[in-house]
């Protein structure tokens, strides 16, 4: 399996070049996805696929989501707090439809917002990038250098609609004041995709809580470093800060045995963000994170009482 997954994650790697290098080279920072290195853990890297999704509804949901979020940006008044819940709404309201459990589609369209991006070019990224990584997961498929999944519907129960109800409500009400002041990375999107996934009944991943905070803590310091001494006090290109950040937390993951697709999201994320910026970068976000798991942790609460 590792030879397998050394063969996956190479792979990832070369696909977070080319996306991090058109941008540099083009001058466009919406080519930049941070998620599409979630993508790359949950349906390359990790031995059996993240989500319960066929490769079909993944990708409708995710460039749905990305033509949402992007439209919401341009036609929608300017309260930050208002777009955010647009786009929870719309794109839980697509991962519920599609019958799937992809939630990556939140941060699709959730970013586009919080980063108040107009372009078309940002869809294109989205659906190009995504194909690549599909088709890469087909063809390891076939050669047998990856477990085939099968896709089971998830299906839109009452108890599931009123879980995501409330896992909207909650989240919006974390990220009033972030939206208020404008302190966007204690609700990065990667985030709040990492809290519906803590909070869904029947997560294991609740049971490895500290150990995802540590991950996603570990993603934000290595993504703003290699951001801050590679690309910018050595004057070296983003894409190589990219590379190496994206080794390093896929490597982290591997070695802790929890392949935590939001974590990866994270590591990314510093590469499209103002200079200005990184400093704050990891120290908000695993604040944020942190409110997020404990505001996880109450639903599980509940969620426990209906069983």
């Amino acid at each position: 399996m590792n030879k397998n997954q050394n063969t996956s994650i190479a792979i990832s790697l070369a696909v977070v070049a080319l996306m991090v290098g058109s941008a540099e080279v083009l001058g466009e920072k919406e080519i930049i996805f941070p998620e599409i290195t979630a993508v790359a853990m949950g349906a390359l890297i990790a031995p059996v696929q993240s989500w319960k999704t066929s490769r079909t509804r993944l990708f409708a949901a995710i460039v749905s989501a990305a033509v949402i979020g992007v439209c919401i940006v341009r036609f929608t008044p300017e309260i930050l707090i208002l777009k955010i819940a647009l786009g929870l709404l719309a794109a839980v309201g697509i991962i519920t439809l599609s019958k799937t459990s992809f939630l990556p589609a939140i941060s699709a369209c959730i970013l586009p917002i919080l980063m108040d991006t107009k372009s078309p070019i940002y869809i294109v990224s989205v659906a190009l990038m995504t194909s690549v990584i599909l088709l890469t997961q087909k063809v390891l498929e076939n050669l047998g250098l990856h477990e085939k999944y099968e896709f089971t519907p998830v299906k839109p129960t009452s108890h599931l609609l009123k879980l995501r109800a409330i896992q909207v409500m909650t989240a919006l009400v974390i990220c009033i004041f972030p939206a208020h002041f404008h302190e966007i990375f204690f609700i990065a999107p990667p985030l709040i995709v990492a809290f519906f996934e803590l909070s869904n009944k029947g997560s294991k991943l609740i049971k490895r809580k500290y150990t995802a905070v540590l991950l996603i803590a570990a993603a934000a310091f290595i993504g703003a470093f290699t951001r801050f001494f590679i690309s910018e006090k050595l004057s070296l290109t983003l894409t190589l800060g990219a590379i190496i950040s994206s080794a390093v937390i896929f490597v982290l993951c591997r070695k802790c045995k929890l392949y935590f697709p939001p974590c990866c999201a994270i590591s990314t994320l510093p590469f499209m963000i103002p200079q200005s910026a990184i400093v704050k970068f990891p120290f908000e976000v695993t604040v944020g994170y942190i409110i997020l798991t404990l505001a996880a942790v109450m639903i599980q609460k509940y969620n426990s009482k209906l069983e």
